[in-house]
């Protein structure tokens, strides 16, 4: 019995253990304070990672009466500056890799099991917190907004990464409802499983969608207006994504109740095209992908119709044939006929009875006396 109690004692010691080793830990970014000096701030603050660990949720710290959005960059290098905190400018010295984004009082996001975003890497030194202040603040008012970064040290088997379509330009007249700006582009890179989806935009924004096709399939990733709260929305069936196939985007505007010509910009004034697709892949390949579409390219999506969209494009196909087969029946085999006809002239054949031989020749070279001998054989039958 005592034997039996120690090592009872002795195996909830090792699950205590391990439960720690393996359990998440949290790491708080937060602005030091800063105030709001104009509409539309830009601030930035870089924290340099010393030790490898790998993300598997966040959760936001921040208000959206304060902060019109907020993004994590990775980066491998950042321009030194002589402050941690500063407005304005690029976050990364190279091209920054988004890591995770939010907007509108989105909610808490947690990875896949098995699926985490590696950082602190030779790819990744450094982590960039980027707030969007949409109003001026007092002086007095002191903002402390962030994320709270949940990660662990072991690795997990899939790497997490971002997918993103940004709109560079554009242009939208007021008074307009039915407005649509695309992107598209061709995937090259190795393939990936999307999980989830985020939507971004401005004011005169009603929907953003984003589309797979391959072999002439196309396939809904997700849409959603981007007035809700800007969340990471999981998709019911994770969808792969492999080379040859083109990803596409759409945002969806309507300027009726506005007068002035609305562009694509930085300012809470202007509008924005972002879709954000969370994908994950195997951890020796997450730095093979090509995660950024800027192309922009109008599109139409098959079997669209009232805006309903239809998964099944086999339809769409059967349709196709129908009407070729309708064309051929009605059209190609008159035309076909009559061409014959003026082309070929008609052949009769007539058997003469005594001569054992069939003779060929057409109505003009009827002669009297062959017509006399036919009617006479197939009478005397």
């Amino acid at each position: 019995m005592g034997l039996y109690h120690e090592s009872k004692v002795m195996w909830s010691i090792l699950l205590v253990l391990l439960q720690y080793v393996v359990s998440e830990e949290v790491m708080q970014l937060r602005m030091p304070g800063v105030t709001i000096p104009h509409n539309d701030t830009y601030y930035h603050m870089q924290t340099e990672l010393s030790d490898t660990i790998y993300i598997t949720g966040y959760r936001a710290a921040a208000e959206s009466g304060t902060v019109h959005h907020m993004l994590l960059y990775g980066c491998r290098s950042v321009k030194s500056r002589g402050t941690k905190v500063w407005i304005g400018g690029a976050s990364c010295e190279e091209e920054p890799k988004i890591l995770w984004s939010w907007a509108l009082d989105a909610p808490e996001f947690d990875m896949p099991a098995n699926v985490s975003m590696e950082v602190g890497n030779t790819d990744i030194k450094y982590l960039v917190m980027e707030l969007h202040y949409k109003v001026v603040q007092p002086e007095t008012h002191k903002d402390t907004s962030g994320v709270d970064i949940l990660f662990s040290k072991e690795q997990t088997k899939y790497q997490a990464g971002i997918y993103l379509f940004m709109a560079e330009d554009g242009t939208f007249p007021p008074k307009k409802k039915d407005i649509h700006l695309d992107l598209a582009c061709n995937y090259t890179s190795p393939a990936i499983n999307v999980f989830a989806y985020r939507t971004h935009a401005h004011n005169y924004a009603t929907l953003i969608s984003g589309y797979r096709e391959r072999n002439y399939t196309w396939s809904l990733i997700g849409a959603r207006d981007p007035r809700k709260t800007e969340m990471f929305v999981r998709l019911e069936v994770v969808l792969d994504v492999k080379p040859a196939d083109t990803l596409y985007a759409r945002c969806e505007y309507d300027t009726t109740e506005t007068e002035k010509t609305i562009v694509i910009g930085n300012t809470h004034h202007d509008e924005m095209c972002n879709l954000y697709l969370m994908y994950y892949i195997d951890s020796d390949k997450i730095n093979s992908v090509k995660g950024l579409c800027t192309n922009q390219q109008e599109f139409i999506v098959p079997n669209e119709e009232d805006g309903e969209w239809y998964d099944d494009y086999i339809s769409n196909k059967l349709l196709v044939f129908v009407l070729v087969c309708v064309c051929v029946l009605f059209i190609g085999l008159p035309v076909l006929y009559c061409c014959k006809s003026c082309l070929c002239p008609r052949k009769s054949y007539y058997k003469r009875p005594n001569d054992g031989f069939e003779k060929l020749f057409t109505p003009e070279e009827d002669d009297e006396e062959d017509e006399i001998l036919y009617k006479s054989y197939k009478h005397s039958y």
